[in-house]
């Protein structure tokens, strides 16, 4: 398949050529004839049958904005599977899209190490009151200032209506046409990189046959062809293969995206092989852009993944299962501590992103305690969201403390994982994702009467941006800007290295010290999980540790705070629901 991949320009769906033909290319294994029409010039235009099921051609008639479909055997219509915006929705037409019309100016930029990445998800559609990606851009100087070095975007591709942002898009290529559509995500990577910041897309890699999403003999994962008896199943998953990686390199190429976040992909046929294919197109396509791309990959740990690709371009992150994340970090939580864990981190439908660094995972992936950041592996725990679905209502009636809130945010900042965040959580606004029913796309035109709902009953709002003036949010807000801080400036917290990371928890006890080293820099964090007041130990230092930072501190609003520097005794009693970060001094 290496051999039908076009690393300089994606080739499925419509393109144009540097000449501004248009050039398209569709892959339709039993159709006898394709067609492509465009409304709004009364034109038709046949495709020319090649290789492999693909149908071709290329035409001066196309320009970019033109409305176009495809008509099967002269019965069926349907949108273009590799469409990059459909303005009228996913039951209507595809528009012709030029990505190389976009004037990029981050020649300059280099994407961070992984480990230096904080992430800060965000819904386009409820971030902001306008909902789109350029209302966004008025919000990065925002996001600059509270430290983040990385985005997640999600919804990306078209979603069925605007209340309805389930994953799993038949349209992978496209950007939702009602947040402003690919030119504006273009703009906005753009406006990112200038303000220092990586941009992370949220992905739902599906399949091709599902029974729901069949559009006739037009194939790729949600456009599945119809089942027939001498379809050829080969074909079909080399075909669905190609849909992936294309799609894959178009967004780090075309779109300049810096990362990829593959959820569920563990649920695809042979996801290790196709994962690996996509290792090994992204390290080709680093060598030719100079580039740095990361996959972000769920994936269930139950085989072995050999290489490293990390000196070539991509990383992958692997899924880890609860118990094993506790048995990587050393850290034993009661279910409990579990539950409440989760209600402070449910609501982001996240992922906590945790270094390698178990005997297990060792040796799982044939991995050792390097000086790097897990020699090109990551762990990743699963979604709380998934695990516990109903701490949405938990979360929603605020019945957390804002000191566990303070405390939880502490703990994901210092732990040897890339922190983050969820939209608004920084200043204490909780607006969770909706989990709505998801929808079946199907030919052009037909619309479920399922979907013609009552959108104002179903509207989620946007972030409540004017309670950021309110004396606690600010509060919340600057705490927030203090742990970013914090990360940003201590090597021994930003750095990976397994070996250099210890945690003591007696079992049945509410708290946890975890030490941290890098080089010269030694940090020791010390958490309180319980309501109540606890004595820790320090370790020994030779000149005495320094308060680098207390949740409890009352400059946040806290009970009290612990010492500012501690040389004389290794007892410390700390405030109920807190995290205090020492730094051995030099």
């Amino acid at each position: 398949m290496s051999n039908t991949i076009e690393y300089p320009q994606r080739s499925l769906g419509l393109t144009f050529t540097p000449d501004r033909k248009a050039r398209l290319h569709i892959w339709a294994p039993f159709a006898e004839k394709v067609v492509v029409t465009l409304p709004m010039k009364s034109l038709e235009l046949p495709l020319q049958k090649g290789t492999d099921g693909y149908w071709n051609t290329e035409t001066d008639q196309i320009k970019p904005g033109d409305l176009y479909t495809f008509v099967i055997n002269d019965e069926q219509e349907c949108a273009d599977p590799a469409s990059l915006i459909q303005p009228q929705g996913v039951y209507g037409p595809s528009e012709a899209f030029d990505t190389s019309a976009f004037y990029w100016e981050d020649a300059h930029w280099i994407n961070p190490p992984i480990n230096e990445y904080i992430i800060y998800e965000v819904d386009i559609c409820t971030f902001t009151p306008a909902g789109t990606l350029k209302a966004l851009i008025h919000k990065l100087n925002y996001l600059k200032k509270l430290g983040v070095t990385a985005i997640l975007l999600r919804p990306v591709p078209p979603f069925l209506n605007p209340n309805d942002q389930q994953p799993g898009s038949p349209f992978l290529y496209a950007v939702q046409s009602s947040c402003g559509g690919p030119a504006h995500l273009q703009q906005l990577v753009n406006a990112c990189h200038f303000e220092g910041i990586a941009v992370i897309l949220d992905l739902v890699y599906q399949w091709g046959e599902q029974p729901a999403k069949e559009v006739g003999n037009v194939g790729f994962l949600g456009h599945s062809q119809t089942r027939m008896p001498n379809r050829k199943p080969a074909l079909s998953h080399e075909a669905n293969e190609r849909y992936i990686i294309e799609n894959m390199l178009m967004w780090f190429r075309e779109f300049h995206i810096d990362a990829l976040q593959l959820t569920d992909s563990q649920t695809l046929p042979d996801a290790d092989q196709l994962l690996h294919q996509m290792r090994t197109h992204t390290s080709a396509l680093t060598r030719i852009t100079g580039r740095q791309y990361y996959l972000l990959a769920e994936h269930a740990i139950t085989q072995r993944l050999s290489g490293n690709d990390q000196q070539t371009g991509d990383l992958f992150v692997e899924q880890v299962p609860p118990e094993k994340m506790a048995e990587a970090t050393g850290i034993s939580f009661d279910q409990d501590m579990v539950i409440r864990r989760c209600q402070t981190r449910h609501y982001q439908e996240s992922y906590l992103y945790d270094s390698d660094f178990s005997a297990a995972l060792d040796e799982l992936f044939d991995q050792g305690d390097g000086d790097g950041v897990g020699e090109g592996l990551m762990s990743i725990a699963q979604k709380c969201a998934k695990t516990h679905p109903s701490l949405l209502e938990a979360y929603a009636d605020q019945s957390l403390s804002t000191e566990f809130v303070k405390l939880m945010a502490g703990y994901i900042m210092v732990s040897p994982c890339i922190p983050t965040l969820f939209m608004g959580e920084e200043w204490g606004a909780m607006n969770p994702f909706q989990t709505l029913t998801p929808g079946e796309p199907v030919s052009i035109g037909s619309v479920p009467e399922s979907l013609l709902v009552d959108q104002e009953s179903q509207s989620v709002s946007a972030l409540p941006w004017e309670r950021l003036s309110e004396q606690s949010c600010s509060t919340l807000y600057q705490y927030y800007q203090s742990l970013t801080a914090l990360r940003r400036q201590q090597p021994a917290l930003h750095h990976l290295n397994s070996g250099q990371t210890r945690t003591i928890q007696k079992q049945g006890e509410p708290t946890i010290r975890m030490h941290r080293s890098y080089k010269a820099n030694e940090v020791v964090c010390l958490m309180n999980f319980s309501p109540e007041k606890q004595v820790v130990t320090l370790p020994e230092s030779r000149n005495g540790w320094q308060k680098l930072l207390d949740s409890a501190d009352p400059v946040w609003g806290g009970p009290g705070q612990s010492p500012e520097l501690v040389t004389t005794t290794t007892m410390l009693t700390l405030q109920p629901e807190s995290i205090v970060v020492y730094k051995a001094q030099s």
